[in-house]
């Protein structure tokens, strides 16, 4: 039995892996660099996000310095919740479900 050898064989050992490109060295073979624009629409959507997560943040910045507090008021026995206000709200949850 003879074995002769592949000549694809010899094609796949002569070749060399290519180290993928920088994108430094992309850029420079063009001349030019990647850039992205956008609408006017979806800037002016963008600054309305912006500011709602703002007001989110500084909403979620007052409950949790009120948090906070009544934590500390617990911890230190000196928490006196309004009944009226509990129980308005205990009312209103078994009557109306919210």
């Amino acid at each position: 039995m003879k074995i002769y050898p592949d000549p694809g064989i010899k094609q796949l050992q002569n070749v060399q892996r290519k180290q993928p490109a920088s994108p430094a060295e992309k850029s420079k073979g063009t001349g030019k660099a990647d850039r992205v624009d956008f609408s006017k629409q979806l800037k002016e959507m963008q600054l309305q996000g912006t500011s709602s997560v703002n007001n989110d943040l500084s909403v979620d910045a007052e409950r949790q310095a009120k948090i906070e507090g009544i934590k500390n008021q617990i911890a230190g026995d000196s928490y006196q919740p309004d009944r009226n206000k509990v129980a308005e709200s205990l009312l209103k949850y078994i009557v109306e479900g919210k």
